[in-house]
């Protein structure tokens, strides 16, 4: 039976979950995890998951412990496997302390009964809650098979995402673009709409070196992308070696399809929402697709339509709004779209809402859920 720990083991609990972000962004559709081997109150050995397919956090820091490691506690982020279990017991380990166990129904428990049976104690830390946050991309996808997904936005104090002639360039700064490059290191694929591709012709790869790019998946009902947009035939890197993607309804021209098609996309025609004249792609439907995919993660860099029609949709779970010291004025574009509701109490509420500083501009991230 699990027990509480010290307080004095959430420091090497908390090391391991520095190590477990040291893969953020190539692990997907898998969780970080990280792993600490503690003996005579020293650190003998340290691990992380580098990627998928590598080996797991705890043979690294196994590995690096040796024969040190027998008697020694093992520190996890997560609740660990059965191969690993046995790479535990072999290792002679005395005693795991785990931060959460694993979401996944496949899994969930195994890992645990696996190191009872094995005769090894277990306990529990106080970091479950760092541990879900840092994974919550995993834990969302895991329970309901669909990407989580984020709306990245950047707008002026007044609210305002360009002028009122469109010039949007410039309105963050250089610490909010850094933490844009580190978004897109994270997540598996970025989501553009189709105004977006026709007037910025945007090239939406990670600048950050070593680092992966993700997917580029454009909602595009009537395959208008022109096929010089830069958005297309270049392969995403990692796991997911997917070209860009292009999601259409069925009253998509056929011409048009193959010309994307000839132009390195792949065309996915999706059930649409609306009628002929005004057609748009489901978006949940395609979230069913996608999440079948293995996609675990989208982040929506749209403009003030897919913004709308993502929320609308009900996928978002998180938003990442920034906010520069500036006042654009005037009748210029907002983050969000559509024809808005009518009275205060039909807002969609947002939930543990967090804010912190990049540089002058202002970090606000928040969540649609109230879910722990």
């Amino acid at each position: 039976m699990a027990v509480e720990t010290a307080k004095t083991d959430s420091v090497y609990m908390q090391r391991a979950l520095e190590l477990a972000a040291q893969g953020r962004g190539w692990t997907s559709p898998n969780p970080m995890t990280g792993a600490v081997v503690v003996k005579d109150d020293r650190i003998i050995g340290e691990g992380f998951l580098p990627g998928v397919g590598k080996d797991h956090a705890e043979a690294f820091a196994l590995d690096a412990a040796g024969e040190g490691a027998h008697g020694a506690d093992l520190y996890v982020t997560m609740e660990p496997c059965t191969t690993c279990v046995r790479r535990i017991k072999e290792a002679g380990i005395a005693r795991v302390i785990l931060a959460t166990g694993d979401a996944n129904a496949l899994s969930s428990g195994r890992g645990i009964m696996a190191l009872r049976d094995a005769g090894i104690p277990t306990a529990l830390g106080d970091s479950a809650e760092a541990a879900r946050r840092l994974n919550e991309i995993y834990f969302r996808y895991v329970a309901t098979k669909r990407p989580f997904v984020a709306i990245r936005s950047a707008m002026s104090l007044d609210g305002k995402i360009a002028t009122t002639v469109g010039e949007s360039q410039f309105i963050s700064g250089p610490e909010a673009e850094a933490h844009l490059q580190s978004l897109r290191a994270t997540f598996d694929a970025v989501m553009l709409g189709i105004n977006t591709i026709l007037k910025d012709d945007p090239d939406p790869d990670c600048s950050l070196p070593r680092s992966r790019n993700p997917m580029r998946i454009v909602i595009d009902s009537m395959a208008r992308t022109p096929r010089t947009a830069k958005i297309l035939g270049k392969p995403g890197t990692g796991l997911l070696r997917a070209m860009t993607i292009v999601a259409v309804t069925k009253f998509a021209p056929e011409d048009r399809v193959r010309a994307l098609q000839a132009a390195g996309a792949e065309v996915l025609i999706v059930s649409e929402v609306g009628d002929r004249l005004d057609p748009h792609v489901d978006l949940n439907k395609l979230m069913q697709v996608l999440g079948r995919r293995g996609i675990a993660s989208i982040l929506v860099e749209g403009g003030a339509n897919l913004n709308a029609a993502a929320l609308n949709a009900g996928i978002v779970e998180k938003l990442y709004m920034t906010v520069a010291p500036m006042i654009l004025g005037g009748l210029a574009p907002t983050p969000v779209a559509g024809m808005g509701v009518t009275f205060v109490e039909e807002a969609q509420r947002l939930h543990r809402m967090h804010c912190s500083h990049l540089g002058q501009d202002l970090l606000v991230e928040a969540y649609l859920r109230d879910e722990d």
